[in-house]
């Protein structure tokens, strides 16, 4: 049985978001919500200027809904993680934008979500070009997989 992705959240708003928001645009990919979160409120505001759509929260928001990306520097991801663990729904579908940080330090920090992947995006995705290698935690569950894969 698919989930239904009604919300998207971001934890971090950098050049990497804005990606990922114009190919989901690119492709009429649409949420109810989308909820992005960062400590520069000049990344927040020029984000929202080009995706109006967008809500601007904290990251405890960001992080309940359904689809989480953690869109941050790999110094502070454990420690955001750490902040927001139990804001983050056992059914969310959590993604890492990180490098270096791997799957099982992911899943440690989220011990009650099963549905963790890693996503290294690149700049094509802007134009819906190019790839992205992604690669999910052992348990994600393989139906909520397919819908991602087709989403995207």
């Amino acid at each position: 049985m698919f989930m239904i992705i009604n919300s998207v959240g971001f934890i971090g708003a950098g050049r990497i978001v804005k990606i990922l928001l114009q190919g989901f645009k690119n492709k009429d990919v649409k949420f109810k919500r989308i909820v992005v979160t960062d400590i520069n409120p000049d990344v927040l505001a020029n984000l929202k200027r080009q995706f109006p759509e967008v809500e601007s929260s904290d990251a405890k928001t960001a992080a309940g809904q359904d689809v989480v990306f953690i869109a941050l520097h790999p110094p502070v991801v454990m420690d955001t993680l750490e902040l927001v663990k139990n804001d983050v729904n056992a059914d969310a579908i959590v993604v890492s934008l990180a490098p270096k940080i791997n799957l099982p330090k992911l899943s440690l920090k989220l011990s009650h979500v099963k549905n963790i992947a890693r996503l290294i995006p690149n700049a094509t995705s802007y134009i819906n070009e190019g790839y992205n290698p992604v690669a999910f935690a052992t348990g994600f569950d393989g139906d909520k997989k397919k819908q991602i894969l087709e989403r995207t």
